[in-house]
């Protein structure tokens, strides 16, 4: 397959140097210039009548083409902060422009998005060069032997460094600054350390693949002058005591991801870093569900006839999400799995394979799925996706291979799962769900991927239908037949002899009705039905948020095709509206002659039954046309879903200190019998 080879860094800034036209018109020493004006520099602010007309330029005129930014021959200047004075003097003193001078002239260099893939050592010619940018390239390594030792900022962001050790070859011994934001960087190592680095002011690892928190710190404790650090971006950062702890560790640090770190944060952090025991490499969320509104009324409560006692129609809404699996439910579902393992031992081997495959599923249950979703048989793939069922969710997160490149592998998939809050029945104010779940997540890279892929919502419908057991439906549909619908429906639930139905006491029908809660039914399975979904954007998190409180208006779902049907409708019964006023004004001459023959008949009555249409016709139509604009003006209301997620953090040193869980077991484990007896 042929691959866009990269350029090396010294041909991306003679291409850039070359855009400047040091020696071509306006610059350099040209025909265009008088031929006085390097032995009589006074001259040049004379003007005769022979200079009108000549082919040669004044240096003011020069001068005009090259600075104003509305001129043909303006160029960019943003490469570097010494190309325009270097512009100025090719027009001022243009002999004074040689090789030496070019490359001795530059102290800032930027080249950015140019396919750099190489750093020769054609920039050692740079001797006077301070400042280096070679942002959003295509470096995979960087070697400080080929860059000059004046340096003191050298910017390497969004590149593909993976590998530290070339960079420290020969690191400029006075650099202030190294940004090396958005490469993929999975550990430091011992090369970002002051044996290295004893300059460094400040450091830009954000956006990488740093994992291990507690490694990290202890490393960057090392370079002595360190004020400035930017760790924002990398899984670590999602870690509750993530801030605090590089505040207690690096003392010297003023600024933390861009945000200045004051006496009071210093104080409420004291002492965190010596209690190593509480950074755990995992992060909590929390994800709060609130009120829902904009669920449609069931039809059965719209209905205004008296309907059939059976089947028993139960709807039940609730809130599904996908998010990662949790730590302390994998933990818990192992432990299920080993101990299915030790009893399928001792059955027989095609019972093993069964059991073997049920403890995943019994994730979904701990993380607070209710019954109605869990009882039965569960079909293979109802919690988990199709790309977590493959293979791939055995590989390691990029972030766990050091120094390798990932350009080419794609991330793995995502195990997620689905977690759904409790089922609540229609309510025409809103569903008030009141749904808080915390999660344990110990996997920082598939958290910081799933935050930038953002997290699916979806309102659902469960339909269940219920009706009696078979003796009672045989009954009911043999006593249907001879009575009514209610009255079959009665005799159903009764289940005792068919002599029983032939009698028709008051009494006896009370005695019944008393024994209904004593009905045995049969609930089909539920009917689920999608009224929307929304895909919450989680980014913000990546980039440093700790919270996210949205109302999200849910798309997508049975709601929407049913306003698609509801407009087609309206768009056929306009097209048969107009058909009809064509029939009616074809049939006006029918019309008249059939009036003829009435009149004949009965005059009377030709003349009741003749005005009162034309009044009817004349109201119709203008009901009909405001009903239409009613049901247009009134659309219904959107699918709402008031939805937080919090990432937890730590305020205090006191944070850290893990609560005791007796408080919490019990009403958690209340809230979800709770739910699942209902």
């Amino acid at each position: 397959m042929p691959v866009a080879a990269g350029i090396d860094a010294s041909t991306a800034f003679e291409r850039q140097l070359r855009t400047l036209c040091l020696n071509e018109f306006p610059c350099g020493q040209g025909s265009w210039r008088t031929s006085n004006d390097k032995s009589l520099p006074a001259s040049r602010f004379h003007v005769t009548l022979k200079d009108y007309g000549s082919s040669n330029e004044q240096e003011e005129t020069l001068e005009e083409l090259i600075s104003s930014p509305f001129s043909p021959y303006s160029v960019d200047y943003s490469w570097s902060s010494e190309a325009k004075q270097l512009r100025d003097l090719a027009v001022k003193s243009p002999w004074l422009i040689n090789k030496e001078f070019i490359l001795g002239h530059f102290k800032s260099l930027r080249i950015v998005d140019k396919n750099v893939s190489k750093v020769d050592d054609g920039l050692l010619r740079l001797s006077n060069l301070e400042e280096l940018t070679l942002s959003v390239n295509k470096l995979k390594t960087v070697d400080t032997c080929n860059v000059p030792s004046s340096l003191k900022v050298l910017e390497l962001v969004a590149n593909h460094i993976s590998d530290l050790e070339p960079l420290c070859n020969k690191p400029p011994p006075t650099l202030h600054h190294l940004g090396l934001g958005l490469n993929r960087i999975s550990a430091l190592h011992d090369y970002i350390t002051g044996t290295y680095w004893p300059s460094l002011l400040s450091l830009d690892l954000s956006h990488n693949d740093l994992c291990d928190l507690v490694e990290v710190v202890q490393t960057l404790a090392t370079l002595p002058k360190l004020r400035n650090l930017v760790l924002v971006g990398n899984p670590l950062a999602l870690i509750p005591g993530y801030r605090g702890f590089i505040i207690d560790s690096l003392r010297s640090l003023s600024i933390l991801d861009d945000l200045g770190i004051s006496a009071d944060e210093k104080h409420h952090f004291k002492g965190l870093a010596r209690k190593l025991e509480f950074i755990l490499d995992e992060a909590k969320v929390t994800v709060k569900i609130g009120m829902v509104t904009g669920v449609p009324m069931p039809p059965e409560l719209q209905a205004t006839e008296e309907q059939p006692e059976f089947p028993i129609i139960t709807r039940t809404y609730y809130v599904e999400y996908m998010f990662l699996e949790d730590f302390k439910a994998r933990a818990c579902s192992a432990q299920q799995r080993d101990a299915s393992l030790a009893l399928t031992e001792k059955e027989n081997v095609d019972t093993e394979k069964e059991d073997v495959q049920a403890p995943e599923i019994v994730v979904g249950k701990q993380e607070g799925i209710t019954s109605d979703q869990v009882d039965g048989p569960v079909p293979e793939g109802t919690f988990f996706t199709q790309t977590d069922e493959s293979p791939s969710k055995l590989q390691p997160p990029p972030s766990t291979t050091n120094g390798t490149d990932h350009s080419q592998s794609p991330p793995p998939p995502l195990k997620l799962v689905q977690y759904r809050t409790e089922g609540l029945q229609w309510a025409e104010e809103g569903l008030e769900f009141a749904w808080e779940h915390e999660l344990v997540i110990d996997d920082l890279p598939a958290l910081k991927e799933f935050f930038k892929r953002g997290m699916l919502i979806a309102v659902k419908e469960d339909k269940v239908l219920s009706v009696p057991a078979e003796e009672g439906d045989e009954k009911a549909s043999e006593a249907g037949k001879k009575a009514g619908g209610q009255k079959s429906a009665k005799t159903g639930k009764d289940s005792k002899s068919e002599k029983a139905d032939k009698p028709k006491e008051k009494p006896g029908g009370g005695k019944k009705k008393k024994k209904e809660p004593e009905i045995e039914l049969i609930h089909s399975p539920p009917e689920v039905t999608v009224l929307g979904m929304y895909t919450v954007d989680l980014g913000s998190f990546v980039d440093g948020d700790y919270s996210l409180e949205e109302t999200c208006t849910c798309q997508g779902g049975a709601l929407d095709a049913g306003e698609e049907e509801e407009e087609d409708k309206k768009d056929d019964s306009l097209d048969s509206k107009k058909d009809k006023k064509k029939k009616k004004e074809g049939g006006d001459n029918a019309k008249a002659k059939k009036g003829k023959d009435s009149k004949d008949k009965d005059k009377d009555k030709g003349k009741k039954t003749g005005k009162p249409d034309k009044k009817d016709s004349k109201m119709k139509r203008p009901e009909s046309q405001l009903s239409d604009e009613d049901d247009r003006q009134a659309p219904p209301p959107p699918l709402n879903v008031h939805i937080q997620v919090e990432l937890h953090h730590w305020l205090t040193a006191r944070d850290s200190i893990p609560k005791p869980p007796v408080v919490k077991q019990p009403e958690d484990d209340g809230k979800s019998e709770a739910g699942t007896q209902g």
